[in-house]
């Protein structure tokens, strides 16, 4: 493939949305036990290194009723969850909602929410036994699944990509057929962007060497170097594209044929995970919060998402800009209700796996070169140990 020989200018960060290279991580902490709208107290930033992660599970003090009235409160089952970016996104929403919802606490949980630097640190530290689950691309998984690495998907959280495509009216970019020749932007080279944007090449008949890759912040300052005619566009994520939008007139944004490659973010664990009790234990009761906190962000779509809202801003855990404007933090949340954590045929369920999808996936990487091909996939993955 054809890469980009000079670098372009360094962009001020404004969106606040983060990339595979974030420097800093924040790790997030219940306390004991709290009611969904109490504030929580925040720990401080930890900086991870791969392959050695000092994970804690701090605890906050706090009281509920019961404790005021002389109630002993439950005890609730410590855990750590690594997250492969830093919750700054409603691509964590379920997560986060768990989190400042109450649902953890709800089944006797007490979650650390750790971010790491990445898919493969995330991975990583998962195969080390620092965390008993956490949720990556299947474009992701796939590889290591294939080459015997002990990883079982245990639950379907995003059923497609949200990446979008940014261009200018000018030049814009609609399809991958649109993308020949031209230059495009990524937030790093040789990761799940790129491997996605391969697919959706391939899928057009479009030459993968045909279109050049340069490495650029996937911010919305960006959008000045592609008005410039410099870059012709760039891939972000969904919250990005959405804030992008609404700032530039002239801005397009499309999915450009990368919603239609097969990508799925799974939930996945180890097989030594799964042959002990008590992290089994920790992993149904960790994906019976997800799918209750995630059914009532899709419920609250009725009341255009405020008490979500109101429960995620007036908690005091997170804090990006998508998520204090009302416009894009809404349409962010209309996007996943709708076409990413639910299946769109209605044939399964909330966190459901759908083995047809996860099939075409691996014959899909498998034709693009990024697998070998001829394994059964449906032998990694299980539905065992969701909610029933």
């Amino acid at each position: 493939m054809r890469w980009a020989d000079s670098t372009l200018p360094s962009t001020t960060m404004r969106t606040g949305h983060p990339t595979q290279e974030s420097d800093m991580t924040t790790a997030v902490t219940h306390p004991p036990v709290r009611s969904p709208k109490r504030r929580l107290s925040r720990i401080g930033t930890a900086l991870v290194a791969a392959g050695a992660l000092a994970l804690s599970a701090c605890a906050s003090p706090g009281t509920t009723s019961g404790e005021a009235a002389g109630e002993e409160a439950p005890e609730l089952t410590k855990m750590v969850v690594v997250t492969f970016l830093p919750l700054e996104s409603f691509t964590f929403t379920p997560e986060m909602y768990a989190y400042s919802g109450g649902y953890f606490e709800k089944h006797g949980l007490d979650v650390q929410l750790q971010p790491v630097k990445g898919t493969a640190a995330a991975i990583q530290t998962l195969l080390g036994g620092a965390t008993p689950i956490t949720r990556a691309s299947s474009v992701d998984v796939f590889p290591g699944m294939e080459d015997g690495q002990p990883i079982v998907a245990v639950g379907t959280m995003a059923r497609k990509s949200n990446l979008r495509v940014i261009s200018a009216d000018s030049n814009p970019i609609e399809s991958a057929a649109d993308m020949e020749g031209e230059v495009i932007g990524l937030g790093s080279i040789g990761g799940t962007s790129e491997r996605m944007l391969d697919f959706a090449l391939d899928d057009a008949g479009v030459p993968r060497d045909s279109v050049t890759r340069q490495a650029v912040p996937v911010t919305a300052a960006t959008f000045e170097v592609v008005k410039q005619g410099q870059l012709s566009g760039y891939v972000v994520s969904l919250d990005t594209s959405l804030a992008i939008a609404q700032q530039n007139d002239d801005a397009v944004v499309s999915d450009a044929g990368l919603g239609d490659v097969p990508d799925m973010q799974t939930w996945i664990t180890t097989q030594s995970n799964l042959e002990d009790p008590a992290r089994v234990e920790q992993i149904e009761k960790f994906l019976a919060a997800i799918e209750e906190a995630t059914q009532a962000v899709v419920d609250d779509a009725e009341n255009d998402f405020a008490n979500v809202l109101e429960t995620l801003r007036d908690s005091g855990d997170w804090d990006f800009p998508a998520l204090q404007d009302d416009e894009v933090a809404r349409g962010a949340l209309e996007v996943y209700t709708t076409k990413t954590w639910i299946d769109e045929s209605g044939t399964v369920g909330m966190l459901e796996n759908d083995l047809d999808a996860w099939t075409d996936a691996y014959d899909t990487y498998t034709r693009g070169g990024l697998l070998d091909g001829g394994q059964d996939p449906t032998a990694w993955i299980t539905s065992e140990y969701l909610p029933d």
